[in-house]
């Protein structure tokens, strides 16, 4: 009897562990498509143009609206696409670590640029009179002197956790820009920064910039939403112009030292940068 009891048992132990391997076998396969689909997804349909070193050598430009640079180019070099009219949208790999001096300037048909990963260095003048160009999203670390000037009908700027210097310049003229989110690792911006920028509406202040930032921008009255990234609790600077339409929000550690200031409340509203849709708690980028 109890040999049959011993066989029932390593049979139904058996049968569990077929079950358990099925379900962990499938749970990869789920997995795998997922990923798979991200990555698909993160590439460009339709009709692309794939941009490789033989083009670059025979000076060939692009002649479709969308257009992929090869994996095998670690670089977008100086005026390489200056004055195409065609492209509409680019894909840049993970790859790319530079793009040079002018290299998109006069692209007046780009309108999204599609980063896959970090992009160390925008330099000076790369993406200048691109006037279709409508959001920057990406983990940029820097951008060079007039790199995105003239970009008129851009709206939305968010850079990721690694940005660290922005140049005199680099919005200048872009007079429909209503939103820039900044990580608290930036540590360098020059002054003319976003000269012209009088659309704004949606605000980050890293710790360093936080006693000159808010005189940056030349119409305060139309900020909605600020985001102090600061470390410590500090009086309202004598160039922040506050107004009841704004919401200011801080590191939730700060936040009734923040309440608490007759200045500061001449905010709309005073919250905790948890509740924010961009920041931690602390105020790091999510």
């Amino acid at each position: 009897m109890k040999v049959k009891y011993y066989l029932l048992s390593m049979a139904a132990i058996g049968l569990l562990t077929a079950c358990s391997g099925e379900k962990k076998e499938s749970a990869t396969e789920a997995g795998k498509a997922t990923t798979e689909k991200k990555v698909e997804a993160d590439q460009p349909t339709g009709d692309v143009f794939i941009y490789t070193a033989e083009h670059r050598h025979e000076k060939t430009q692009p002649d479709k609206a969308k257009v992929l640079i090869s994996k095998k180019l670690g670089s977008i070099n100086t005026n390489e696409f200056a004055g195409n009219t065609v492209m509409e949208e680019i894909w840049i790999g993970d790859q790319v670590q530079h793009i040079a001096n002018g290299a998109f300037e006069g692209c007046k048909n780009l309108k999204k640029i599609h980063l896959a990963g970090p992009l160390p260095v925008i330099n000076d003048g790369a993406f200048t009179g691109c006037s279709a160009l409508e959001e920057l999203h990406g983990d940029v670390y820097t951008i060079g002197v007039d790199g995105f000037k003239g970009c008129t009908s851009l709206k939305s700027v968010i850079l990721g956790e690694h940005g660290y210097w922005i140049r005199v310049g680099a919005f200048d003229g872009c007079k429909n820009l209503k939103k820039i989110i900044l990580a608290d690792t930036m540590s360098k911006l020059e002054d003319g920064a976003f000269e012209g920028c009088s659309a704004m509406e949606e605000l980050s202040i890293p710790n360093d910039f936080k006693n000159r930032m808010f005189g940056m921008f030349p119409n305060p009255e139309k900020l909605r939403k600020v985001y102090l990234l600061t470390t410590e609790y500090y009086p309202l600077p004598k160039n922040c112009q506050p107004n009841k339409q704004c919401t200011l929000y801080v590191p939730d550690n700060f936040l009734k030292q923040f309440q608490a200031d007759e200045q500061w409340c001449q905010f709309g509203s005073i919250e905790p940068m948890s509740k924010s849709q961009y920041y931690t708690a602390e105020g790091f980028l999510k």
